[in-house]
């Protein structure tokens, strides 16, 4: 596999210093060829970038509560070490020295070491490696191994040819004789394909392998060092526990010059074959400090941590009866448990004002009536900067059906205007004689849409859930819920807030609105406010450029039952199999599939006694 056993050296032993990335982790061993293929293409791209890196691997422990249980799970964490900056390759995050907050060493034993919190560790150290070993084989062994530290060290090109050059010429000399094996002539071709490969496109690389196993008592210890060995024995890999040097390894040293020195033997692979060490895996999708969601198709806990994706934004996805709105109701009602954030809301049905699900959800709720005056006005938002005056001209369009030809004029008044309040603008444009554009906006000036402009804006302070359904005018709801965004947006902009916008297809008539959503959430990530979208309908939303950005940009989507209707956005926009397809389209409610960044596994949302009785709109979910 490219792995070859060249030369040994001792070298001092001197201060490393890393700039350290978080690494997402994705699923890897269910996927298909090709997707296989580009992770570990990625990950040979990203070793050549680098001259040296370090890959930590390692097991954090924490629970997860659900019907007042609580269950262990084990969390793996990912990090890259690098000298230099790297690409963006695999969502990284800068993050601190992962290494600085491990336990240190308080007692070395001949095999092992005792460390600060109470435990015992011991090292493992991989020697040799197969011709073969497969594309992430380091996965097999997260669930036993506490860390795993693999380093690599760029050779120098020249250095490099010269190296593998000289273990071709010892290699071919081999062939000569009567007791030439198979072996011994695989490994020749080997060399001879990486010696044509070498000075161009293959780079080749130092390699060290330490695998850390941890425990209370020797006899966890020796229980885990049996599972590796067995592993490790199984896939023709030799591992041993150094003894004497067992806190050297466990510090991640490769050589000292002490007065015991001593210096890791040298295992050497070509970036054409590092792809078999791919180590960003995690085939469960278990955040740390996550929301319990449910059970996946394996039956392993779903737990679900928006700030761990790269956006923190969130589409629900599901026709009526799928579960859509329980989902809703228990994310948000566990998210405040879990973590100190705003709640905020447009809800177009009032499935989130009554009593019994405020009450759960800590919010206070507002339900917006006929002829209630709201002081929503939107040159008072641009004026104070909430929304460009440009983008309120094309709110306004859509809002009031403006014709395309009109619509430059529009903007070119709006932008010049003088006015502080949509009453005055509308004053303007009699006095400018724009009667062709008043033909549309002077609804603007009478009921019902004069109150939604007029009076004092609604205190905003706490957690708000704006219930518009009583107001049975759709195009009224749009403009309500429009100018609700825009004032809820002063929130948002104080940070970790989070806004949720229920039955959105209302809005797929409006692309002016919908930008206007996708805006506040672009706006918002930087303050770490979370943008959920739900929709019983996502062709409608799908349908337009705006709409395909909110559903596709969306870091997290849970997708319940569809109709047929959806299918388009199912293949197009979330890139779903077939089978996958059928699957939401029989789907029982509750049941889906949850796509968070690099994962995309199969959903069983589970949902408590309590929170069916609170929260239940249908019999069972």
């Amino acid at each position: 596999m490219g792995l070859f056993n060249l030369n040994k050296t001792n070298r001092k032993a001197r201060v490393e210093t890393y700039k350290w990335y978080e690494v997402e982790p994705s699923p890897f061993q269910l996927l298909a060829q090709e997707d296989q293929d580009r992770l570990t293409n990625n990950f040979t791209q990203l070793l050549n970038s680098v001259n040296e890196t370090i890959i930590y691997v390692k097991n954090v422990f924490d629970f997860y509560e659900y019907e007042n249980n609580q269950y262990p799970v084990v969390i793996t964490k990912f990090y890259f070490g690098a000298r230099e900056n790297t690409p963006g390759f695999f969502n990284m995050r800068d993050t601190t020295d992962p290494l600085k907050d491990r336990p240190t060493v308080t007692y070395e034993h001949s095999d092992k070491v005792a460390l600060s919190d109470g435990s015992l560790a011991k090292v493992l150290v991989v020697y040799n490696y197969p011709d073969y070993l497969p594309d992430g084989f380091l996965f097999e062994y997260y669930g036993i191994a506490d860390e795993i530290f693999v380093k690599f060290k760029q050779v120098d090109q020249y250095k490099a040819i010269k190296m593998v050059s000289a273990a071709r010429l010892r290699a071919e000399s081999l062939l000569t004789g009567n007791r030439v094996t198979p072996e011994t002539e695989r490994k020749v071709q080997k060399l001879r394909d990486l010696s044509a490969t070498i000075g161009g496109s293959a780079r080749l690389f130092e390699i060290y392998l330490y695998i850390v196993i941890k425990g209370k008592s020797e006899e966890e210890l020796s229980e885990k060092e049996f599972k590796i060995r067995e592993i490790a024995n199984a896939r023709l890999i030799s591992i041993e526990a150094p003894k004497y040097i067992q806190r050297e390894l466990y510090e991640l040293k490769t050589s000292i010059n002490a007065f015991m020195p001593f210096s890791i033997e040298k295992n050497f692979i070509d970036s054409l074959s590092a792809g078999s060490f791919y180590p960003f895996i995690s085939e469960d999708l278990i955040d740390e400090n996550g929301v319990f969601l449910g059970v996946s198709g394996s039956n392993s806990p779903v737990v679900y941590n928006p700030y761990a994706r790269n956006n923190y934004n969130i589409v629900i996805l599901g026709e009526t009866g799928s579960g859509k709105s329980m989902t809703t109701k228990i994310f948000l009602r566990r998210l405040r448990k879990k973590i100190s954030i705003g709640i905020n809301g447009i809800d177009p049905e009032n499935e989130y004002v009554k009593d019994v699900v405020a009450k759960e959800l800590g919010i206070t709720p507002i339900l917006i009536r006929p002829g209630q005056k709201l002081g929503l006005d939107l040159m008072r938002f641009v004026r104070e900067g909430f929304i460009d005056s440009t983008d309120a001209a094309e709110l306004l369009a859509d809002l009031y059906y403006v014709p395309q030809e009109l619509r430059p004029r529009l903007r070119r008044l709006l932008v010049s205007s003088n006015a502080d309040t949509i009453f005055q603008f509308l004053d303007e444009l009699k006095e400018n004689r724009a009667e062709d554009l008043l033909k549309y906006l002077d609804a603007i000036e009478s009921p019902p849409d004069s109150y939604v402009y007029d009076g004092i804006p609604i205190d905003i302070s706490g957690n708000i859930v704006f219930g518009i359904k009583e107001l049975r005018n759709q195009r009224l709801k749009v403009v309500v819920s429009s100018l609700l965004t825009l004032l809820l947006q002063k929130k948002m902009l104080t940070g970790k807030q989070l806004l949720f916008v229920d039955e959105a297809w209302i809005f797929s008539e409006y692309p002016a609105v919908l930008n206007l959503l996708q805006e506040v959430a672009r706006r918002g990530r930087k303050y770490g406010d979370i943008f959920m979208y739900i929709t019983q309908r996502p062709w409608d939303v799908y349908s337009t450029p705006e709409g395909r950005t909110i559903l596709e940009q969306a870091a997290t989507a849970i997708l319940l039952r569809q109709r047929a209707a959806a299918t388009e956005v199912l293949q197009k926009g979330y890139n779903l199999s077939q089978a996958e397809i059928d699957y939401l389209l029989s789907a029982n409610p509750g049941q889906g599939i949850i796509r968070a960044g690099n994962y995309k596994l199969t959903i069983q949302i589970l949902v408590t006694q309590e929170e069916l009785e609170k929260f239940s709109t249908s019999p069972a979910i």
